[in-house]
């Protein structure tokens, strides 16, 4: 039986650094208590993009190319390429194909975006991992996340601007023969109930052009009491069905490699599944949150690192504004 593996990473991140007391400069009398709000978030620093030349479409780019390097392909072996974001630079043509062209991609190539939100990158990949399967002309897929959220929150909005950073990561799939690796299952979770109290453009697209309504007011509206916290206890009952249904105990999973939002959160799920917080790996102090791409940064380190290894099963769990979340269950 066919299955697909994760045989590959690479990440990309601007040059440019900003730790929590550079950023609290711009707050005046508030820094401390935006230090405050940054910390208990789990942030130290982030990665900021230096002008709009290195864009969500760029940093994709040179992830991708990285990864091809380091794999030994061209892109002419690529047969699909998948796109993550929720701020993509184009909605036409879409930023896949201009990865594709930028990769040389051959004719024969699959090419589309995807936008789920921060959890974008886990859903592509589950997405792109069960089409394979199924499809024998797909040995390999390229799914890349890139996200530049800081720009795109009201200059106001200083909390949340500090609580992400700007980066891209880009993940290898291969179609293989079962050899008891690669993916294994997955569930979602959504529930839209208050999906308006997150919204980007917050008049929609119909309305960016209106001369009327400022630019300011067309960037990321947050409701007041916006959070995804309904999403957190389902994420631990979603990891309990998958091992229950797939006969694993905790003890035959290395790692779990969630969202990287909120490190308090994240504490709170490995409490709740009674499971050491060393198993729970986190970036976010150094990148910021990076949206749709953060948990496979964090895989890109886990493996880098060596805590994870060939033969492990891991988790991917992330949340999405909207609101939906979506486990993973892998074999590396």
């Amino acid at each position: 039986m066919a299955n697909v593996k994760i045989i590959g990473t690479e990440v990309y991140h601007p040059a440019l650094a900003v730790s929590n007391e550079e950023l609290a400069e711009l707050a005046g009398e508030n820094a401390d208590k935006l230090i405050g709000i940054w910390e208990y978030f789990g942030r130290k620093n982030r990665y900021y993009a230096a002008d709009y030349e290195e864009s969500t479409l760029f940093m994709a780019i040179q992830a991708a190319k990285a990864l091809l390097s380091v794999s030994g392909l061209q892109g002419s072996d690529l047969d699909m390429i998948v796109f993550s974001s929720g701020t993509h630079d184009y909605s036409a043509p879409t930023d896949a194909a201009l990865l594709h062209q930028a990769l040389e991609g051959k004719d024969s190539c699959i090419v589309y975006d995807s936008n789920a939100n921060c959890v974008g990158m886990v859903v592509a990949a589950e997405q792109a991992a069960r089409s394979m399967m199924t499809n024998r002309r797909v040995k390999y897929a390229l799914v890349v996340g890139s996200e530049q959220i800081a720009r795109f929150y009201k200059d106001s909005d200083l909390a949340s601007k500090g609580l992400c950073g700007d980066a891209a990561c880009a993940v290898l799939l291969e179609h293989v023969e079962e050899d008891g690796s690669g993916f294994i299952d997955s569930l979602y979770y959504t529930n839209s109930q208050k999906a308006e109290d997150m919204l980007y453009p917050a008049g929609g697209m119909t309305r960016i052009f209106n001369a009327d309504i400022p630019m300011e007011e067309k960037k990321i509206y947050l409701h007041p009491e916006y959070n995804v916290n309904v999403a957190f206890p389902m994420a631990v009952a979603n990891i309990e069905q998958l091992l229950e249904e797939h006969g694993l105990a905790k003890e035959q999973v290395k790692h779990y490699i969630l969202s990287q939002l909120n490190l308090s959160v994240i504490k709170d799920i490995a409490s709740q599944l009674g499971e050491d917080i060393a198993k729970f790996p986190y970036i976010g102090d150094l990148y910021g949150y990076t949206g749709t791409s953060s948990p496979f940064i964090t895989l890109h380190h886990a493996v880098k690192d060596g805590t994870l290894v060939s033969g492990d099963r891991f988790f991917l769990w992330s949340v999405g504004a909207g609101i939906t979340s979506c486990a993973t269950l892998w074999r590396l």
